[in-house]
């Protein structure tokens, strides 16, 4: 069965300055995932953290896509926002960059042939990202003024996120989507999937029986309305991959704290995808923009000012900050 279950206990960390500029702070933190089943390769958790020198206005958590190309895109963005005096966070998630399991792929795993090993993944991620808060929180790093961004991947395990954390006041989702049923059949970024599905038995999960597997999600999905809260869903008898679909956790979201940004020219996530997450999520704002899954990232400066918008930072001092470039210091 999925979980997200972990003993909470005192984290014992490390922490190292890997960068230092006129107003800000960066450094690389290190400890122990509480995921009792990590992957050898991913059990260490490993957070980018952009402190500001002067007053903090508020706080965000930026969660990555799969892979590792797009994360210096986010870590620009985290030096920005820093800049500007918003303290920001951005975890690595397991499986993805230096925390890539050992043998495989960077941002591979969390789709697999194999749904018993996508799932520890997914769960992994999710379970490391309450930490993440857990720990904020106990740094006194968590502001009241918080923003959840995730994009891809970390859009989707935002909206996990958020039907298991009340006191997120915004989350953004960048090119998001569910239903897996539909993903893992025609997304062109999963192609391995498909071809992981010649070579592996799927008979138990039925993940290799395309029309199959689109009946039974269209059937489970109906269901979802009928569950009262997340461990309900969890415990119930429906498709083992739907457990791990953000379409299962969106009915319980404040769907008032969520915007999502969609990229007309989205290939990676087909339209009924990203539709089916929007309406299930109860229709939140959205925005189209004229970019594809992956060519929007060069324009992070963008982003990063709609999050200072949602955060309502408005001073135009912080404003100008954010789109200066950083003054690093040499020692």
């Amino acid at each position: 069965m999925v979980s997200f279950k972990y003993e909470k206990k005192e984290i014992e960390f490390t922490s190292g300055y890997i960068l230092k500029s006129k107003r800000f702070r960066a450094s690389i933190i290190k400890f122990p995932s509480l995921y009792p089943r990590a992957e050898i390769g991913t059990e260490v958790v490993e957070l980018y953290h952009f402190e500001p020198k002067e007053s903090v206005v508020g706080s965000v958590l930026l969660l990555h896509g799969l892979g590792t190309m797009n994360i210096p895109f986010l870590l620009w963005m985290g030096m920005h926002l820093a800049n500007a005096g918003v303290r920001t966070v951005v975890p690595v998630l397991p499986g993805n960059f230096t925390r890539t399991s050992h043998g495989s792929v960077s941002g591979k795993d969390y789709f697999s042939a194999d749904i018993d090993k996508a799932t520890r993944y997914w769960e992994h991620a999710v379970v490391d990202c309450l930490t993440t808060i857990d720990f904020m929180k106990k740094q006194t790093w968590w502001s009241e003024n918080n923003c959840l961004v995730g994009y891809c991947l970390g859009g989707m395990i935002a909206v996990m996120l958020n039907a298991l954390v009340s006191d997120l006041k915004q989350t953004i989702l960048v090119t998001a989507g569910g239903d897996l049923s539909t993903l893992v059949w025609h997304s062109p970024t999963l192609a391995y999937v498909r071809r992981e599905m010649k070579r592996f038995d799927t008979t138990a999960s039925g993940i290799g029986d395309e029309e199959n597997l689109k009946r039974v999600f269209k059937s489970d999905i109906e269901k979802l309305k009928t569950f009262k809260n997340v461990d309900e869903m969890l415990n119930s008898d429906i498709h083992p991959l739907l457990k791990i679909d953000p379409v299962a956790y969106a009915r319980f979201s404040d769907s008032s704290k969520l915007t999502l940004i969609e990229g007309v020219f989205d290939r990676a996530l087909p339209p009924s995808t990203r539709k089916i997450l929007w309406k299930h999520l109860g229709k939140p704002k959205r925005y189209f923009v004229p970019v594809g899954h992956v060519t929007w990232l060069p324009f992070q400066f963008f982003l990063g000012s709609f999050v200072l918008k949602k955060m309502n930072i408005r001073e135009f001092k912080r404003r100008l900050r954010y789109i200066e470039k950083p003054k690093i210091e040499e020692k």
